[in-house]
């Protein structure tokens, strides 16, 4: 009877440090949940938008399509602004002003004109909504969604133009076309992988459209800075275009200048 009391004890003293440290390591999560969070709110304050991240309004109606979603839990959310927040404080505030950004929707299962998405920009009512779940495994990926939806917005505020771009198009060979856009393969698994098999361009995704090119070229000069750098060292089309990039960023906020780039090159990412 002793030895089982004492053994009772034990246990009980078990569960107390059990139920201790599970309640510590839940309040560590919700400790860096908020702390997440609260990087949101600075971001909102910061950037002068709104940032939505609990109970987006689904459907948006806007002249093109409707756009889709849901609301996301909370754990998701919290990784997610994690990593959102290095990557959009990239920028500087004037640019973020100049393209009239009012809010970002953070949610799932986005989608556009029934079209499952990982990213829309909706030019109308001057929103950016980023899918939270869609691909979380792969974190460059999201990061560079981020970038290339974003910069939709950029080349829309720019001129009032997406699809066309002649002076960007005259940079590529005599013979080439571009695709059908990029809505048409947005099954393809590999469109988005950077790759040597198409000069002239990053990857496939690039060739579908003068937009597509444009975007994947700006989130790819953030992203992975250093490939983008080599590539263009030996195509001379590439060279180009990044260069183009650097004009066109340059002429519609000074603040794109040198200085950002040096910061970009100069960012660590701790999965990369």
């Amino acid at each position: 009877m002793g030895s089982f009391d004492l053994g009772s004890r034990n246990l009980t003293s078990l569960l107390s440090v059990v139920t201790l440290l599970l309640s510590g390591s839940a309040c560590a999560q919700n400790e860096a949940a908020e702390d997440a969070f609260s990087e949101l709110e600075k971001i909102a304050a910061d950037y002068k938008i709104e940032i939505i991240a609990t109970d987006p309004r689904f459907p948006v109606a806007t002249t093109y399509g409707d756009i889709d979603g849901k609301g996301s839990d909370r754990e998701l959310l919290k990784n997610y602004a994690r990593l959102f927040a290095p990557e959009f404080t990239l920028y500087p505030p004037e640019l973020v002003k100049r393209t009239k950004l009012k809010q970002i929707v953070l949610c799932e299962e986005l989608s556009f004109d029934g079209q499952r998405r990982n990213a829309v920009p909706d030019f109308e009512h001057n929103t950016l909504y980023l899918e939270v779940r869609r691909g979380a495994d792969n974190k460059t990926y999201l990061r560079k969604v981020i970038h290339h939806e974003y910069f939709h917005i950029i080349d829309y505020m720019d001129d009032g133009r997406v699809y066309q771009d002649k002076r960007w198009a005259a940079l590529n060979l005599v013979d080439f076309k571009y695709g059908s856009g990029g809505r048409n393969v947005q099954n393809l698994g590999t469109t988005s992988v950077l790759t040597e098999k198409f000069p002239g361009f990053l990857n496939h995704y690039s060739t579908t459209g003068v937009e597509e090119d444009k975007a994947e070229v700006f989130a790819n000069m953030i992203i992975d800075p250093a490939y983008v750098e080599d590539r263009a060292s030996k195509n001379h089309v590439l060279l180009a275009k990044v260069e183009r990039m650097r004009d066109l960023l340059l002429s519609f906020c000074p603040e794109m200048n040198e200085e950002f780039w040096e910061k970009v090159r100069r960012m660590k990412r701790p999965d990369k």
